[in-house]
């Protein structure tokens, strides 16, 4: 079962990745049955989060509108998968570059990425309780340890040497700051368009 390496990742990575390379799982069989159900974790509790719990902001609470949860949540839900996605692709493109063998399938990279951001798609449980400097802090914990994942994961599922790997993580952060970027600033843009958070006071 695919969601199994989720636990592996989180506590024994070396040995996980071999399996996973042995494994060769299908991109679709990567997305349907592990980027598309622990993507969802995150948002979920989100949504529990601003919605039933809210902020404690001195003797007040303040929560989302469940209309408005929802629909961050599902932009969020659809930011995550079209970010795995795009991230996936540029691994992949880039591949042949530093001395991997690029598929057409994208088999590889899609893995490498999937089972990279697990700590990322565990740490969302942490949005069951809002709170802005904790969860963050939490966060990028879970950002650190799936950039070692993904360092620890590349020699193994792309096949280079550690030396090329370097490189090419170096690569992978910068793409993957990139895609940051441009979804703050489209999210951003679609606050101007009235697709903000709304506020209410308990």
């Amino acid at each position: 079962m695919i969601l199994t390496h989720a636990i592996g990742m989180l506590f024994r990575p070396e040995t996980e990745w071999a399996a996973i390379k042995k494994e060769k799982p299908t991109p679709i069989a990567v997305y349907g049955l592990y980027i598309l159900i622990l993507a969802a974790i995150g948002p979920i509790c989100a949504y529990y989060g601003t919605v039933e719990t809210g902020w404690s902001i001195g003797d007040r609470i303040i929560k989302l509108t469940p209309d408005s949860a929802m629909q961050l949540v599902i932009l969020t839900y659809m930011a995550i998968l079209a970010g795995s996605f795009a991230l996936s692709y540029g691994i992949n493109w880039m591949a042949s570059t530093f001395g991997a063998e690029e598929e057409h399938n994208g088999n590889n990279s899609v893995a490498l990425v999937a089972y990279s951001l697990t700590p990322m798609y565990v740490a969302g449980l942490t949005l069951l309780y809002p709170d802005p400097w904790g969860n963050a802090m939490i966060l990028l914990i879970a950002a650190s340890y799936g950039a070692l994942l993904m360092w620890k994961g590349v020699p193994v599922v792309m096949g280079m040497s550690k030396e090329q790997s370097m490189v090419y993580c170096g690569g992978i952060l910068t793409l993957a700051l990139v895609l940051l970027v441009s979804t703050l600033a489209t999210t951003g843009l679609l606050w101007n368009f009235g697709f903000g958070p709304t506020f209410i006071e308990t």
